[in-house]
């Protein structure tokens, strides 16, 4: 089983959560960023203008992520912006879940949108 999506342009891990303090109790705490819930809103969109040509990969898979260069600045690395794309496949089901990815890669190159993602069932090699 194979499958290829196109998606919004993902957020980075490191912009995704801010801490902050509860303004009653004063304890740290975890808050969304407005980036992921846009990625979100965003992927839904376009997950359901693509769901009928997606399939569900059982098990463990492999996938490669492309993200949109023309979208690229200086200072951006790409490799932390495939942990919320990874979420979002497994929340609509394309995906058992992210943990079973037995690899995954990433690089700069051409799509419609912010990122296109392809996930490929792995099929582990008789011993």
């Amino acid at each position: 089983m194979t499958f290829v999506i196109e998606l919004p342009w993902p957020p980075s891990v490191n912009d995704a959560n801010k801490i902050g303090k509860n303004r009653k109790t004063g304890k740290p705490v975890v808050y969304g960023n407005q980036h992921m819930v846009k990625f979100l809103k965003d992927a839904d969109i376009l997950y359901l203008a693509q769901a009928k040509q997606l399939k569900f990969v059982p098990g463990e898979f492999t996938y490669h992520l492309t993200l949109n260069e023309k979208l690229r600045s200086p200072l951006m690395d790409g490799d932390n912006r495939g942990k919320y794309v990874l979420d979002f496949l497994q929340r609509v089901g394309l995906i058992e879940n992210d943990k079973l990815a037995h690899g995954g890669s990433w690089s700069w190159g051409a799509c419609e949108f912010g990122c296109r993602v392809i996930v490929k069932s792995y099929e582990r090699e008789a011993a």
